[in-house]
């Protein structure tokens, strides 16, 4: 078994028993893997957090993830200076906000963060608007290990993920 095919299988059986698990990402490869499984559960109301420390992995995961929905390559940008980037997609319009830069939770109300639940929210630095999360939701929380090697705790929250074929 391939270590790809290996992590997938690990991913669908701990799915199956628990609404969080962790999985290795050895590389950009398995990132794009990862991406490509979550692109299945993408649709309207949709809520991702993406979480960890800046350099780690979050926008590209964003940028797999928008890539793997899209029909064309599109070229998916850090939102840490606009702070919000929206993709309209055939099938579906994602608003991809950064809010690393947001000192206030209420400074989200002014980019439209309550239009953006009618369709796909990922969200870059999602600790500040905690207040804000829907029950169902997707959190993706990237680490690093001593030894440098990447990883990701991936959390279903809600009933819409609770009998999730994953």
């Amino acid at each position: 078994m391939s270590i790809i095919n290996y992590h997938i299988f690990i991913f669908e059986y701990l799915r199956k028993m628990n609404d969080e698990f962790n999985i290795s990402l050895k590389n950009l490869k398995e990132t794009k893997i990862l991406a490509k499984k979550i692109s299945k559960l993408i649709a309207k109301r949709t809520f991702i957090c993406l979480k960890g420390e800046l350099g780690i992995g979050k926008t590209t995961f964003a940028n797999f993830l928008i890539n793997e929905l899209s029909e064309k390559k599109v070229n998916v940008l850090s939102p840490t200076y606009s702070i919000l980037q929206i993709y309209e997609l055939k099938k579906i319009k994602i608003w991809h906000y950064d809010l690393y830069r947001v000192k206030n939770k209420n400074e989200i109300f002014f980019l439209d963060f309550e239009n953006a639940f009618n369709d796909c929210v990922l969200v870059e630095w999602p600790e500040i608007i905690n207040d804000y999360y829907p029950e169902n939701r997707i959190e993706l929380e990237f680490y690093e290990k001593k030894n440098l090697e990447k990883n990701v705790k991936i959390f279903f929250y809600g009933k819409k993920y609770n009998k999730l074929k994953f």
